[in-house]
């Protein structure tokens, strides 16, 4: 296996905290699938074969039996549990690194995309890469609409990268939030690259292609703790170090090391055994000279890969995970699962003069009564829905009770949650086991338990 897959599944989800209270995060619905099964069915429509999946110690249960309940996987799951929850991603990683045999294939739980596995791992097979990063464009039909609870919309913070020449390999990373006014980019680097091009609007989309040697650095550098906000930019600056040892100080894998080779991230790295013959004998040196004044002599080299065009979005806020149950139609056929999901499960009632629009999905066991309509919603399983009742753009997850005359828009209702006769809910969100009063108006509304601190 030359990637060996791993979802991180793990943490509370603070962005969908309000969702996440009484349910994990990799558990939440979209389209009545677990968030966790989108991963998932990418890697099992690029072939793999088997995946670990991060979990906290608590969750593994609930995510095990949601997804035997409501989708068939044929990925070998290992379930690898952590119980902790302030570790980071890095963290995972090092307490990890014993199950950890070829380099990496790491995906967020919250990943939705239609993208190549194939076509992201030739860039990073091509340059023999130490990392390679999915990139997409921010789809603003998902971030920029706003959230149900929310009275105002959030901007997102931006990304600036910088790439090469080819646009592929990225030469450097900064948050917006770390930017005062203007983007500075060390001279070093412009004199290695004088053609650059800085990008913004991309997001980083969590999924990364690393060697396993950076596992190797990872445990003997224990100040980074996550891998997006402190190991990715650390790996973007330090492809242009040099050693600062001489070569023949003890291999950092031998029992006594100095500190000063421990931080010096080169003695980390290996090459595969094939590399250099591959480089000597592409036709890059028949057309542009030696692949190292290629590299600059850099043995670090970290690539992005922009998904141009399909479907790249994160569920891992509000606005996107509300948008993305909305938009599930459109999901599902990008995805290649339309012609499976019916838009009525086969055990759905509907009673007379009921309408259930095509872009919606109901799930098993739902009563629908009499005089409904139900556009652009995805509706979960064990619902009860009375007469009268009108429902848009909304996401209505399992075992809801909606009684008779109610009229709710932009929503997202939680689990075993009742709305009494009558009721209007606008643009609300409303948390696990609610009660709304009998003809009660909500209108951008946080619904939830409050925690006393």
């Amino acid at each position: 296996m030359e990637f060996q897959p791993i979802i991180m599944a793990a943490g509370p989800g603070s962005r969908l905290a309000d969702l996440t209270s009484k349910c994990p995060k990799a558990a939440l619905m979209i389209g009545n699938r677990p968030m966790v099964w989108y991963p998932i069915n990418l890697l099992e429509k690029a072939g793999f074969g088997e995946a670990i999946i991060i979990v906290d110690t608590d969750d593994q249960t609930e995510i095990q039996r949601v997804l035997a309940e409501s989708c068939s996987v044929k990925l070998h799951l290992n379930f690898v549990t952590v119980s902790n929850n302030d570790e980071g991603t890095a963290d995972v990683l090092r307490e990890i690194r014993d199950k950890i045999q070829t380099d990496l294939l790491i995906l967020p739980c919250d990943l939705i995309t239609d993208i190549s596995l194939h076509n992201i791992a030739n860039l990073h097979r091509t340059h023999d890469a130490s990392l390679t990063m999915l990139l997409s464009p921010l789809p603003a039909q998902f971030y920029e609409a706003g959230a149900p609870g929310a009275r105002s919309k959030k901007q997102l913070e931006k990304e600036f990268f910088g790439f090469d020449e080819k646009g592929e390999r990225i030469l450097f990373m900064q948050s917006e939030a770390d930017v005062d006014e203007n983007v500075s980019v060390k001279k070093s680097v412009l004199k290695k690259h004088p053609y650059m091009c800085v990008k913004s609007g991309l997001s980083d989309c969590h999924l990364y292609l690393m060697k396993k040697w950076v596992v190797d650095y990872l445990v003997e550098n224990q100040s980074l703790a996550y891998l997006r906000t402190e190991l990715v930019p650390h790996l973007v600056r330090k492809q242009f170090t040099r050693s600062k040892v001489k070569e023949n100080l003890p291999h950092p894998n031998q029992s006594i090391i100095s500190e000063t080779q421990k931080m010096d991230i080169l003695k980390f790295f290996t090459e595969d055994e094939y590399a250099a013959e591959i480089r000597d004998m592409s036709s890059w040196n028949d057309h542009h000279g030696d692949m190292a004044e290629c590299y600059h002599g850099d043995k670090i080299r970290c690539y992005g890969y922009i998904q141009d065009g399909g479907l790249c979005i994160r569920a891992n806020t509000i606005s996107s995970y509300s948008e993305s149950n909305r938009q599930i139609q459109k999901i599902f056929t990008h995805i290649g699962i339309d012609k499976d999901i019916p838009s009525l499960h086969p055990s759905v009632e509907l009673q007379k003069k009921s309408q259930v629009g095509a872009d919606c999905v109901v799930a098993e066991g739902t009563q629908i009564g009499e005089k409904v309509s139900i556009k652009r919603s995805v509706i979960g399983r064990q619902c009860k829905i009375g007469d009268h009742v009108q429902i848009v753009n909304c996401t209505l997850l399992d075992n809801v009770i909606v009684e008779d005359g109610c009229d709710i828009k932009g929503s997202i209702i939680s689990k075993n949650s009742i709305i009494h006769q009558k009721c209007e809910l606008i643009n609300c969100l409303v948390g696990p086991g609610q009660q709304l009063n009998t003809m009660g108006k909500y209108k951008d509304e946080m619904i939830v338990d409050t925690v006393d601190i």
